[in-house]
């Protein structure tokens, strides 16, 4: 803006603001004359002069550019992440001209491209200096305030004056108070326009009859001859459209464009797909917003509703040496792939006594991965005879496991639970309370757990986010729905610094709507514990935070309607169960990383479950490292972590390794301001430091793993554990969370001792770590978990469980099948058996790696429906490039095969003559079709079908019909 207004040949300038941006001070506009260079090629260029024009508008100089924001000169070469672009660009210069601008790869550090021009834009706002209104920025330019702007702007520097009286430390300095904007408003002219723009429609959805009041305000606008218009999502327009046809039995006509409705006739209905959160007046036009009616349930933008995706919870692809199960020969060892006469792979397994067994890629559906290591589990024979008698102890323990969780849901389905249904307009008006737009994985959970409190039925749901994604928003409308309703909530938190955090947000949250929030915890005083028990027992107290003592001995609630535990995988079983014995029917868990056996009886349906996938705006995957302790990178991670105004963690096993650690540090990197906590420290002292760490006082926070749960430091991006081997995985990742908050790259470095010997299950472990190091991880990592630890009998305590005779993959598997057959479902457990002459595989020119041809194949034979098929086509397509006709024959058969069982066609045989048909038993072709012709229990389609495309085309469009596709 700065280089705009500079221009004596500009056009006009409209800046569109908002009203918190204009709540606060700026650097001055001098401070922006640096303007951002713009790269030409064949531009003369001096890069010692660039990288510090670079610096001087926030760049950061590193040896490595993989993120926004940092820099490199080497030689005639300098790399440069824009802060406002997806990519970095290396910059070459030769004979003091830019001779190639091109992007590349911030992992493999490969360029990707060319370009012929880059402008790179600020990584870092000037300092603020005094500050000052954003209106210094455009002199002399014209005011024009949105209804209700001003107000808003007031409530925002309401809002900052209370959160800097809560904590002075973190009060934010660049607020524009009213004084100073009122005065700044005098040099400009405040121009009164928008005369055609009229109030807008009500929020119907806090009326107390919500469609009462739209049917009465829209019946008036139609009389008035104005037009109304629907707009929002697909889906919310369906659903809106359905409602105001059966309320004024007029079908809104759909329109592409706003032009359309501009052109429409007077009293005419409308719908228009536009994202619009609220609805507006223009002139006689009426725009009616799917969330004026629906509130928070409309949806955002284009985002489509869906069920549970699981892939978030499959293991690991098999590969060369995993051990699985093959459920006719049980447990083996994958030694590779092999070319089988037909043309086509077969898969290499290995049992005891090196015996080898191939088995046609096509049959990989029948192959399981197993989880262990091969050192710890005893192969079996090949002939099946160890296997045999082993499958038939698995099959009748699975078959009296899925009967007694039949039963136990069945008990469930006939208890009943409290209808928490909140007052409209209060729980509307605390949902507008969020200051972020919701991920579409949010609405889904929110959405969820109030269709389950309003069901009458006890809820018991578990929701899986990974760090940072937003279960605390998911768990503050629970509160709220149950606040609303009349009734208590109590929320259980691990650590007493999760415990203050939450509290700090319920408070906030809570503080308009008038519902009194406590905490209840070691921290607290003999008086504060004393006033908050009686308050919950008078019912004064409607809010309960608080560590295992909310279930304390004394603690009794008047009227306890929902319990929510977060981060359920820090309580013992004991603990859980004080909680569930509280006496609320509804019970709300939340977990990164859920236990196993948690994790299982959601899979299983004993638990409702929501999946929290959608990562924040800007959030990036954390960088994970697994190497043994160096001195240099230690030194050089934390003072570059410094250099760049962030701060870091250093985390050991044991509180007797913080001494020495501390010491090493200070040895390293003298300079650094390091704080320590550790379980040993008092309460209030441990507490403390971390508050204040996080307030952004100090470099380094050396802990042990109290440091886990609940502490969010936006400003930390490195962490370094020290001997890592000595963790959990569960605990690494929730380590891993506590990094890379805020819009940097977080990095985390899981050191060994230099030397040591790691087990090879531990440095698997570690292994899995760095291997699942995207957005999202939480899932995958919970599910190894699964995989290396087994779920145990969902029915007991035993941690192991029958899974350790069979894997988790097909324990799920039997066990879904299992529980389908006691609810009398079809069990559709068989695959069609295709022969059509025609082999297919993934040949080594097109996919060279073994390990993801073989994964691909088990993939591939898995997939259940035609959509699955074309997008795992695209996939591939996507990743290898265009599939070689050896694959497009493997994709033929694969879609035959679907098509085949959707229309009950056991065995398709195709040659030179005939296409056969061997159904189900029971089953035969839908209808009449004259082509095929019964014999001998086959139904033949003739004719010539020597050439094998003709044979493989017609086979696939008969099944197809069959199918009715």
């Amino acid at each position: 803006m700065r280089t705009a207004v500079g221009k004596p040949d500009r056009l006009a300038i409209l800046l569109i603001t908002t009203a918190e941006a204009a709540a606060r001070l700026y650097p001055a506009p001098s401070a922006f004359d640096i303007a951002p260079p713009i790269l030409c090629l064949g531009q003369s260029c001096d890069l010692d002069e660039l990288a510090s024009t670079l610096e001087a508008i926030g760049y950061v100089p590193d040896d490595r550019v993989d993120e926004p924001g940092e820099i490199a000169l080497r030689g005639q070469v300098i790399d440069a992440f824009p802060a406002d672009a997806g990519e970095p660009f290396r910059i070459e210069v030769q004979d003091c001209a830019i001779s190639s601008i091109r992007p590349y790869d911030p992992v493999t550090q490969l360029t990707t491209g060319e370009c012929r021009s880059l402008e790179v834009g600020r990584a870092q706002e000037p300092e603020l200096g005094e500050g000052v209104p954003l209106l210094e920025h455009l002199p002399g330019a014209a005011l024009v305030f949105d209804p209700g702007a001003d107000d808003r702007r007031k409530r925002f520097l309401r809002l900052a004056a209370d959160a800097g009286r809560r904590r002075p430390a973190r009060a934010l300095p660049d607020i524009c108070s009213d004084e100073r904007w009122c005065a700044a408003m005098i040099a400009h002219e405040v121009l009164q326009i928008g005369e055609d723009v009229g109030e807008p429609p009500p929020r119907f959805v806090e009326d107390r009859n919500p469609s009462g009041a739209f049917a009465g305000y829209a019946r008036k606008e139609l009389q008035a001859g104005n037009k109304l218009v629907l707009v929002g999502s697909p889906r919310d327009l369906r659903f809106v459209a359905r409602r105001f046809e059966k309320l004024l039995k007029v079908a809104p006509e759909p329109v592409a464009a706003w032009q359309d409705v501009r052109r429409a006739n007077a009293g005419s209905v409308l719908s228009l797909e536009l994202p619009l959160t609220r609805g507006f007046r223009w002139r006689d036009i009426v725009a009616i917003a799917a969330g004026d009616l629906l509130g928070s349930r409309a949806q955002r933008g284009d985002e489509q509703s869906g069920t549970i995706d699981f892939d978030h919870f499959r293991i690991g692809e098999i590969k060369v040496g995993d051990v699985i199960v093959h459920e006719d020969h049980g447990l083996a060892v994958i030694a590779g792939l092999e070319a089988l006469p037909t043309g086509e792979d077969a898969i290499v397994l290995r049992f005891a006594t090196e015996a080898r067994r191939l088995v046609p890629a096509t049959e990989a559906h029948r192959i399981w991965r197993y989880g262990a290591e091969e050192g710890a589990v005893t192969l079996d024979k090949l002939d099946g005879s160890s296997w045999e008698k082993r499958r038939q102890e698995i099959d009748r323990t699975i078959a009296e496991s899925a009967r007694a969780l039949v039963t136990l849901t069945q008990e469930r389905l006939k208890e009943t639970a409290p209808v928490l249904e909140p007052e409209s307009a209060a729980y509307e008006r605390f949902a507008a309370g969020f200051p972020f737009t919701e991920t579409v994985d949010q609405i889904r959970a929110i959405e969820a757990i109030r269709s389950d409190l309003a069901s009458g039925k006890p809820m018991d749901r578990l929701v899986i986010g990974d760090v940072g994604y937003g279960k605390t928003e998911v768990a503050l409308r629970a509160a709220a729905v149950a606040a609303f309703a009349g009734k208590q909530v109590v929320l259980a938190a691990p650590t007493t610094v999760l415990v203050r955090q939450h509290l700090e947000t319920f408070k906030s949250r809570f503080e308009e709507a008038g519902i009194v929030v406590a905490g209840l915890s070691r921290l607290s005083t003999p008086a504060e514990r004393k006033a908050v028990i009686a308050g919950v027992q008078d019912g004064s107290v409607q809010v309960v935070i608080g560590t295992g003592a909310v279930a304390g001995k004394g603690v009794a609630y008047q009227n306890l309607g929902l319990v929510i535990v977060d981060e359920e995988q820090r309580f013992g079983a004991a603990d859980k169960a004080k909680l569930r014995g509280l006496g609320a029917k509804h019970v709300l868990t939340l977990s990164a990383t859920p236990i196993p056996r948690t994790l299982q009886q959601a899979l299983v349906g004993l638990q409702q479950l929501s999946i929290i996938a959608t990562p924040p705006a800007r959030r990036q995957p954390i960088r994970t490292s697994v190497t043994s302790f160096d001195e240099q990178l230690v030194r050089t991670a934390l003072l570059r972590e410094r250099s760049r105004r962030g701060q870091s963690f250093v985390v050991v096993p044991r509180i007797d390794d913080m001494a020495g650690m501390a010491e090493k540090l200070r040895t390293l990197a003298p300079e650094l301001n390091i704080h320590e906590a550790h379980g040993k420290m008092p309460a209030a002292e441990i507490d403390e430091a971390m508050v204040a760490f996080a307030g952004g006082d100090g470099d380094v926070l050396l802990a042990t793993n109290i440091i886990e749960a609940g502490l969010d430091v936006p400003r930390a991006n490195t962490m370094i554990v020290w001997k890592a081997d000595l963790f959990g995985l569960s605990q690494l990742h929730q380590l891993r969370g506590r990094v890379g908050r805020g819009a940097r790259r977080g990095q985390i470095y899981l050191l060994t001792e230099a030397g040591r010997e790691i087990a090879p299950r531990t440095m698997s472990r570690l292994q899995t770590l760095q291997a699942f190091d995207r957005l999202g991880a939480g899932f995958a990592i919970s599910a190894r978990d699964l995989d290396m630890r087994g779920a145990g009998d969902l029915l007991g305590e035993e941690q192991a469980g029958h899974v350790k005779l069979i894997g988790v993959d097909l324990y799920q598997h039997l066990l879904e099948q299992a529980l389908r057959s006691v609810r009398g479902e079809g069990v559709d457990d068989w695959t069609a058996e295709i022969n059509i002459g025609a082999s297919g595989r993934f040949p080594e020119s097109w996919i060279a790696d073994e390990d993801i041809r073989i994964g691909l194949y088990g993939r591939l034979a898995r997939l259940r429906d035609k959509q699955e098929l074309e997008s795992f086509e695209d996939e591939l397509a996507d990743r290898f490039g265009e599939p070689p006709a050896e694959a497009q024959r493997l994709f033929v058969r694969a879609r035959l095969q679907i098509a085949a069982k959707a229309a009950n066609v056991q065995r398709v045989n195709a040659g030179p003559t005939a296409i056969a048909l061997s159904f189900q038993p029971g089953a035969k072709p839908p209808g009449e079709n004259k082509r095929l012709v019964e014999m001998n229990g086959r139904w033949l389609l003739t004719g010539d079908f020597e050439d094998e495309v003709i044979r493989t085309q017609s086979a696939e469009e008969l099944v197809t019909e069959l199918a009715g596709d």
